[in-house]
């Protein structure tokens, strides 16, 4: 994870990469060793290994971070995550004997532990090191004494880059500037400074990138005077080197976000809206008028501190993460007097700490508390996290008591915790409150908390939404996702008049219905009055609950996932949504069309139970509906398909349950004259008993150029899948999955579009010797595909009609199961070159005709069974 980018491979590490290549492939080797100093670059090295032992030494390499405080359920995750399996279960030596079997399966496997303080049992995670001959690990540490408590077999030293490297790395990141007259002995003395250690090289060189002489000679002054840490395993100079890059950040609100990064646990996936709601409960962003332009100035400082390589980019969508090395500089930093953080996330502590005196920022992140104790006085805290302390049960009623100044708490993920103290109501000075997934008898204190500005309790549940929550009115931000709540009584979520975003997805529908006399639940009119709102996460079981005073200010929302009518199965995953149970127009009052139209045309994704037809479409123009990306159609009397030049803006399309439709696509007016490009990357059909064709007519080469993934299920009408045309226009095309098609015979017909001589050609393929010859006249379908799957399909005979010979450059896993009329697999030997597994039943295997040996030869070697 070292921010330096692609992997440089200089002299030093080339030599140590080739050591490790070497190690892995003596079979005497199990474990093996890769240790050295913080900052170093063992993590480049062996992501580089890693690539290499894919592609020609292992049929599969893994990679799972241990960190300082191991988490074997986070490890065995990723481990799991690496072979593609998920491991849900709660127990950890249930999730362990899965992992060792999965591991079993795979014939060679690599799997790389990074990071390792201590020694780790591997046979508590899942690793079957000594009944797998086919399994080798390798650690990355920075202590050699590890390696010796692992029980390496051999241990391989990564060094420092030598003096001319590091001043070759650092040039090439500082720029030519450093060979100015001026520049270049000052240039030469800050490289020296950075001890050979590739992320201060790297990290210092950005820093001084184009900057004046000035500030060159104040880097090196302040490098030359810094004074050791002395953290275990951390060379003197990296600190200094480090800081640096901390010491030119701008703002004292990027310093602190920062710093916040380092509250979580080491390699954690740090979610930035946390970081924006707790910001905003510090007051950082005071100038900011809404809550949108919060999160703009967090994702400009997260640019900012990534251009600085503070932090690192995350695998996980929404958050970010920290190098080790950086995450101990922030520590450091944090920890001082300047700002007094105390950070014992993930320090397995089962008693709270005594000697903490002087606080502001206190981080007890993922312990094993089982009780807090009483009173704790710390009267000038602003920030304290106790998120995930699953085993804590009881919080002291008189435990907040001490602690007026807090402005930022959480009490997420405590599934024990039933009840939330008393003392809550001391906090008036708190304005982000999290407590999420939990279950709570009572949340009324909660209404005590009148400076509250950001609250979330999503995915928690209460016997009863308080009366006691529209005390808030200076609340901005109310998060109910997931949540359960009982029902939301009358006039409380009118009360919060501050509120811009509100979310309340999957949580809560029964609104009440405005003429009905009852005054028991709130109603959708306590939503549209509320003046500030920009963000509305919404379900409206009932149509009849939308007034006919649908106010303008809906119409201007920036962010929606608006549900009308029953359950649906997607979740949004843009900005705007809409999911709509659609009754039949004439039974809707023309207020409530005109503003469903109108919300349309700003949507990115579109959720549609249509009934008879798809009225909402088809009564908005083609430039209406050029805002949806994701188009969803369920139970629809739909017959004809989709014009193409009124869905070529589409990246996604989900067709299910439509009984009559017997087309997808039909061409556009202009087509193929004037041929509109399609944008469309992912396509899901399934539950479509008349469906006889995706495509009828000309295919040209842009028809569907950018679709990569497509998955057909429970089509039972379906013959064909594609024409040949259509076929070679899928160029793009990575997945495709085909099950439950009882009609389905071919994948592609060619029909009366391949000529005699085609076929002709295709039969010379096979010579005298029933040898298929090397020649490149194979046909190529899919040329990208890299998974198919077909499952149970009865009546399968052939890829193709006419059979023929095809060629699939690029595919990696093929599943074949419950297709007993195929008999034969049409692989000529471009097929061949990346196909890594093919899982399907063994007697149908074995019963397959070949017309080469050597492809058969090739194909038992990837077999793995279904």
């Amino acid at each position: 994870m070292m921010p330096t980018g692609d992997f440089k491979a200089f002299e030093s590490t080339k030599s140590a990469m080739m050591e490790i290549i070497g190690a892995l492939n003596c079979d005497a080797n199990k474990i093996i060793g890769i240790y050295g100093m913080g900052g170093v670059g063992k993590t480049s090295l062996m992501k580089a290994v890693a690539k290499q032992a894919k592609s020609k030494m292992f049929d599969e390499v893994v990679i799972a971070t241990v960190s300082q405080n191991p988490d074997r359920n986070k490890i065995q995750c990723e481990v799991g995550e690496g072979l593609g399996l998920r491991l849900p279960e709660e127990t950890a030596s249930i999730r362990a004997l899965r992992l060792a079997a999965r591991l079993k399966q795979e014939k060679s496997v690599l799997l790389i532990l990074d990071d390792v303080w201590e020694r780790l049992d591997l046979a508590l995670v899942g690793i079957p090191c000594e009944d797998h001959n086919g399994l080798k690990i390798a650690i990355t540490t920075r202590s050699l004494d590890v390696c010796s408590e692992m029980g390496c077999n051999v241990n391989i030293k990564v060094e420092t880059l030598s003096e001319q490297e590091s001043w070759d790395l650092f040039k090439q990141v500082a720029g030519n500037i450093v060979d100015f007259p001026d520049l270049h002995d000052v240039a030469k003395q800050v490289a020296k400074e950075c001890g050979g250690l590739p992320i201060a090289l790297v990290t210092v060189g950005r820093v001084l990138r184009n900057k004046e002489l000035s500030i060159w000679l104040d880097a090196a002054r302040g490098l030359r005077a810094s004074r050791p840490m002395n953290i275990k395993g951390m060379h003197d100079k990296v600190f200094s080197c480090l800081k640096l890059s901390f010491d030119q950040v701008q703002s004292e609100e990027e310093k602190l976000c920062y710093l916040y990064c380092s509250l979580f646990p080491e390699d954690y996936d740090v979610e930035i809206e946390d970081l924006v709601r707790y910001g905003i409960g510090e007051g950082l962003f005071s100038d900011m008028e809404t809550l949108d332009e919060v999160r703009n100035r967090m994702q400009s400082i997260i640019s900012n501190l990534k251009a600085s390589c503070l932090l690192v980019n995350s695998n996980k969508k929404g958050c970010i993460k920290m190098h080790d090395v950086f995450r101990d500089l922030a520590i450091s930093i944090a920890t001082s007097n300047d700002y007094s953080f105390m950070v014992k996330a993930s320090s397995g502590l089962k008693e709270w700490p005594a000697r903490i005196q002087y606080a502001l920022r206190i981080s007890m992140i993922d312990n094993e508390f089982g009780i807090l104790p009483s009173q704790r006085e710390y009267p000038e805290l602003l920030l304290l996290l106790l998120q995930n302390n699953r085993n804590l049960k009881v919080i002291p009623d008189d435990f907040f008591t001490g602690m007026t100044a807090l402005e930022v708490l959480d009490l997420s993920h405590i599934p024990n915790m039933v009840k939330l103290p008393t003392s809550l109501s001391c906090l008036t000075n708190l304005k982000t409150l999290s407590v999420e997934n939990n279950h709570l008898k009572d949340i009324s204190v909660l209404g005590e908390l009148e400076s509250l500005e950001i609250l979330s309790l999503r995915r928690s549940s209460f016997a009863l939404f308080p009366e006691q929550i529209g005390r808030l009115t200076k609340l901005r931000l109310l998060d109910l996702t997931e949540s359960q709540i009982g029902v939301v009584p009358p006039n409380v979520i009118s009360s919060l008049s501050r509120l811009e975003e509100l979310y309340m997805w999957q949580s809560y529908s029964h609104w009440e219905v405005e003429e009905t006399e009852s005054e028991e639940r709130a109603t959708l009119a306590e939503v549209l009055s509320l003046q500030h709102i920009n963000t509305l996460h919404i379900h409206i079981s009932n149509i009849n609950c939308l007034t006919k005073d649908l106010r303008i200010s809906w119409l201007d929302l920036k962010k929606f996932h608006i549900q009308i009518g029953g359950n649906f199965r997607l979740r949004p995953a843009s900005r705007t949504s809409m999911s709509f149970d659609m009754p039949d127009q004439d039974t809707i009052q023309k207020p409530i069309i005109d503003w469903v139209k109108k919300l349309v045309k700003k949507t990115n994704e579109l959720s549609l139970v249509c009934g008879k037809d798809l009225w909402i479409l088809e009564q908005l123009q083609a430039e209406d509906v050029q805002s949806i990306r994701f188009l969803d159609i369920q139970r629809s009397g739909l017959q004809n398909g989709f014009s193409l030049d009124r869905i070529s803006h589409l990246t996604e399309l989900h067709v299910s349950s439509c009984s009559h439709l017997g087309e997808i696509f039909l061409p556009s007016v202009s087509y193929p004259a004037n041929p509109v490009p399609c944008q469309l990357k992912t396509m899901h059909l399934e539950y479509l008993p008349s469906l006889k064709t995706i495509w009828t007519g000309v295919v040209l080469s842009s028809c569907f150029e950018s679709l990569t993934y497509v998955k057909v299920e429970y089509c039972m009408h379906l013959m064909n899948l594609f024409s040949s045309p259509l076929a070679e226009a899928l160029k793009q095309l990575e997945s495709l999955e085909v099950s439950d098609c009882e009609g389905m015979e071919t994948l592609i017909s060619s029909g009366n579009e391949v000529q005699a001589d085609v076929i002709r050609d295709q039969a010379n393929l096979v010579n005298k010797h029933g040898v298929s010859s090397e020649s490149e006249d194979n046909k190529t379908f899919f040329p990208r595909l890299q998974s198919l799957k077909l499952v149970n399909l009865k009546n399968m005979r052939s890829f193709t009609k006419p059979w023929m010979l095809l060629d699939f450059p690029s595919l990696q896993h093929l599943t074949v199961t419950s297709c007993p009329d195929l008999k034969k697999l049409p692989f000529g030997p471009k097929s061949l070159q990346m196909l890594k597994e093919i899982k399907t039943e063994r007697k149908w295997f074995k019963e397959l005709g070949w017309d080469n040996r050597k492809t058969k030869l090739h194909l038992q070697n990837c077999f793995t069974g279904a």
